[in-house]
């Protein structure tokens, strides 16, 4: 999508927008008032014209110079009978149908008239192939001692696969659900002797817990020295380097993964449009590997989501429309506040929480990978400013 026009006359950007969606380009009308009191140009209407496909731009910016020469032009005035107008875009619509199929089965896919792109439709199959797997797969069990962690009892084969590491600890608890069944677990004071001294092995064996439980224990005990001794990238160090990313493409629930994929197809489908599938692709893998290490060394490897590339999709749009705004990213104003909102309130949360563990043993920790979200928003922001990432010629 490319801007074609800004005008301040409304009305007479309603007209060109409607000339040239009678000629068969697609455009968008975007009308905007300036509310900023201390600006000069307070109350100024802004009318933008965007154009969503690349080879009807030239087609369109002939005629929006014959417009601007001559706006009064009979041809650009819509005076024609009701029955004409209304049937009209309905004949365009049908002539152009053929040519539409044959876009859509070439490209895929195409929503809202804009085209998925490889890309985004790929994780979006790829995500969903994942949870399914997921959920089919995962243990069910009442419930387990505390101590031992809930993620090596309830995690699928596939999660043990995808997650940012698994601990060799865990690969003792496995052992023991194997050879016991999980259903041991429940109650460790069935098992045989040679079941109870892997579960000794288990509390003996240390694995990387996050900064954020080291930081509260230490608060809660200043006497007590900091603990660094437990491995940390167990698995990646032995070459399982796909874990860097692939917690990414991992959720937990039907809701979560609903709301990623919803703004995964919002935010992604413009961003690989403007900047073609390799640089988009960098991009999530970029951004995915950093929001994912950052959550590891503070939480362990108890996360999942693609969350953290959402928020620097946000962050870098939000840049871009101020950088550049004639790339033509679609993200409104109220849409960035509210979703910026509901992080700073997790993060809120997350820090009062961390307050009342500390002193006291009250926890309100809403189980959301907030390190994620501000890692990935700060890195999508700075990359919002390399024009490695800029719009590129379709």
């Amino acid at each position: 999508m490319r801007l074609l026009a800004t005008l301040t006359n409304e009305e007479q950007s309603q007209i060109l927008s409607s000339f040239l969606a009678r000629k068969g380009i697609e455009n968008q009308l975007e009308v905007e008032t300036n509310t900023d009191w201390g600006s000069s140009d307070y109350g100024t209407i802004n009318c933008k014209i965007w154009v969503y496909d690349e080879d009807q731009f030239a087609e369109a910016s002939k005629i929006a110079d014959e417009f601007f020469q001559s706006p009064s032009d009979q041809k650009f005035q819509m005076r024609e009978r009701a029955a004409k107008t209304f049937l009209e875009p309905v004949q365009t619509t049908i002539k152009q149908a053929p040519q539409r199929l044959a876009n859509a089965t070439k490209k895929g896919l195409v929503l809202n008239r804009q085209s998925f792109g490889v890309v985004t439709l790929y994780l979006l199959i790829l995500c969903g192939i994942i949870f399914g797997l997921d959920q089919l797969t995962t243990p069910s069990l009442e419930q387990i001692p505390p101590s031992i962690p809930y993620i090596a009892v309830f995690s699928s084969p596939i999660k043990k696969e995808l997650l940012y590491d698994y601990p060799q600890a865990f690969e003792i608890i496995d052992k023991i659900a194997k050879a016991y069944g999980k259903d041991k677990l429940q109650n460790i004071d069935d098992l045989p002797p040679q079941g109870k001294f892997l579960l000794e092995q288990f509390y003996h064996t240390p694995y990387w817990q996050g900064l954020y439980e080291k930081i509260v224990l230490h608060l809660k005990n200043l006497q007590k020295q900091w603990d660094f001794n437990a491995p940390m990238f167990e698995k990646i160090r032995q070459g399982e380097i796909w874990r860097l990313f692939t917690p990414s493409l991992m959720h937990y629930d039907i809701f979560h993964i609903f709301f990623n994929m919803i703004w995964l197809i919002v935010l992604g489908r413009q961003m690989e449009q403007c900047m073609g599938k390799w640089k988009y692709l960098l991009f999530i893998i970029l951004t995915g590997i950093f929001s994912n290490t950052c959550q590891y060394l503070m939480t362990g490897v108890n996360f999942v989501g693609f969350s953290g590339v959402l928020c620097a999709m946000l962050t870098f749009i939000w840049v871009r429309q101020r950088k550049a705004a004639w790339e033509g990213y679609q993200l409104q104003g109220a849409t960035f506040a509210f979703i910026a909102i509901f992080i700073l309130a997790m993060f809120a949360l997350q820090t009062a929480s961390f307050f009342l563990e500390v002193y006291g043993d009250l926890s309100l920790s809403p189980g959301i990978a907030n390190t994620a979200h501000l890692s990935g928003a700060v890195l999508g922001f700075i990359l919002g400013h390399f024009n490695f990432f800029a719009w590129k010629n379709a």
